[in-house]
């Protein structure tokens, strides 16, 4: 029987690129193109296999409901998930998951074709390139379980983290997030338990470890105080 892909990628020529590939395979049904993840339920078809292709700059870990919904759509379909760039956390997470094709935007067309057969056989593939990143993370998967251990802190935390990075003292904390200063010192107890460091500086270590701070850096708007004040979980 005819498997029917379905690629959902923001990315419309390499989109219109990959259709290419399948529309020359007998073994596939005309695919369906779309940029949108919720789309995918509506071109769903009974009894007939299915085969996602997913540009991996729609995956959302932080977000509980999209990763419910994508770790069901796994356990029904075939996946075969696109990494854009290096983001190392992502293919972490990804692989934490039990997403098991994964190819770069780099992969050649026979590795592409070859990840979408594992993917329809549920079967393991990466292609070269990522190959050789699932090796280096292997080599560093404790900084890399850091990282995902303050990716998944909430908004407030990592305000916090960050404050303390610029050496501010609990109270002014506390009066930037309209909190009581023994709130701010709770989170950060909470935080050098979760972290199993023994004092401040154990923190910092641990920001700049992960990338936090240069995260920041990067995108301030994120971390505006009054989003931040909104997220505390004491």
């Amino acid at each position: 029987m005819q498997s029917q892909v379905i690629i959902c990628d923001q990315q419309a020529i390499y989109a219109m690129g990959s259709a290419m590939l399948i529309a020359e395979n007998p073994s596939y049904l005309s695919p369906k193109i779309i940029n949108n993840f919720r789309a995918i339920n509506q071109l769903l078809l009974p009894n007939t296999p299915i085969v996602l292709v997913i540009d991996s700059g729609l995956v959302n870990f932080a977000d509980l409901q999209f990763t419910e919904n994508f770790i069901r759509l796994k356990k029904q379909t075939g996946m075969m998930v696109i990494l854009n760039e290096s983001d190392n956390l992502l293919l972490y997470q990804l692989i934490e998951n039990g997403f098991s094709v994964i190819i770069s935007r780099a992969a050649s067309s026979i590795e592409w074709l070859k990840g979408l057969e594992m993917a329809k056989l549920e079967k393991v593939f990466f292609c070269e390139e990522i190959a050789n990143k699932v090796n280096v993370l292997m080599e560093n998967m404790e900084d890399m379980q850091l990282v995902d251990r303050v990716m998944n802190l909430s908004l407030y935390d990592k305000y916090i983290l960050i404050r303390i990075c610029q050496e501010a003292p609990s109270k002014l904390i506390a009066a930037e997030l309209k909190n009581s200063k023994r709130t701010i010192e709770g989170h950060r107890t909470k935080m050098m338990q979760l972290f199993d460091v023994k004092n401040v500086a154990g923190l910092v270590k641990v920001v700049f470890i992960s990338r936090l701070y240069q995260h920041y850096l990067s995108n301030p708007g994120l971390y505006e105080v009054t989003l931040c004040a909104k997220t505390s979980s004491l």
